[in-house]
């Protein structure tokens, strides 16, 4: 028993794994603009599926890392450079798309309506085609590894729990956001000023991400 009892990590570097991520997650980026936008302009419904994709977008790093295609494409130059690209187009594109609609928050997901499903795949693919995040895997979970525990089954259960407090964290977000859509809606130049300030963000990232080496 104490042979396998070993494999695993202690509940004490496991709470500060916990608590590392969850102040990771926490930090501004191109998911928390993405899920506080999705939250603003279709309400906490549509903000939760965003969240859900974000969180089934780190379910896909988690099983690259399993499988240990995350390291793979950090070690390659051409592989890396073509991952991002992808990455900062597509993050660029949610952004114009916002930024181009008509109408403020509010206004915009009455006039052109974006399906939660839409949403949903959208928040998968801002994270899934993130290189940082994919780093996040192969740079920060293993400081919290052995020899002993480094196993896909220990990455695997470190990359659900990411995943879970991705979840909880942007669901959080979505829904306190949603809470300030009838104030935006009854000023239609700070839903005016919303609507670019966070389109802008997101291309802003996007074009940030393009330029990291």
């Amino acid at each position: 028993m104490q042979q396998y009892m070993e494999l695993f990590m202690s509940i004490e570097t496991y709470l500060l794994f916990i608590a590392g991520m969850f102040a990771f997650c926490a930090m501004p980026g191109a998911d928390f603009f993405y899920v506080l936008s999705r939250a603003l302009g279709g309400g906490a419904k549509t903000g939760v599926y965003a969240a859900v994709g974000i969180a089934t977008g780190v379910l896909f790093h988690t099983f690259l890392a399993v499988v240990g295609l995350s390291a793979l494409l950090l070690s390659s130059a051409t592989a890396f450079m073509v991952i991002k690209y992808i990455g900062a187009a597509y993050l660029c594109y949610i952004g114009f798309k916002m930024f181009t609609a008509k109408g403020g928050f509010g206004q915009v997901e009455t006039t052109n309506r974006t399906s939660d499903m839409k949403v949903f795949r959208q928040g998968i693919l801002t994270n899934a085609l993130n290189p940082k995040v994919c780093l996040t895997f192969v740079a920060f979970i293993p400081q919290f590894l052995t020899p002993e525990t480094s196993s896909p089954l220990m990455i695997g259960m470190l990359g659900i729990t990411t995943a879970v407090i991705a979840l909880l964290w942007f669901t959080c977000v979505a829904i306190f956001s949603a809470k300030f859509r009838t104030v935006i809606a009854e000023s239609k130049t700070f839903s005016n000023i919303l609507k670019y300030g966070l389109s802008s963000l997101l291309v802003g990232f996007g074009a940030k991400l393009a330029l990291t080496n």
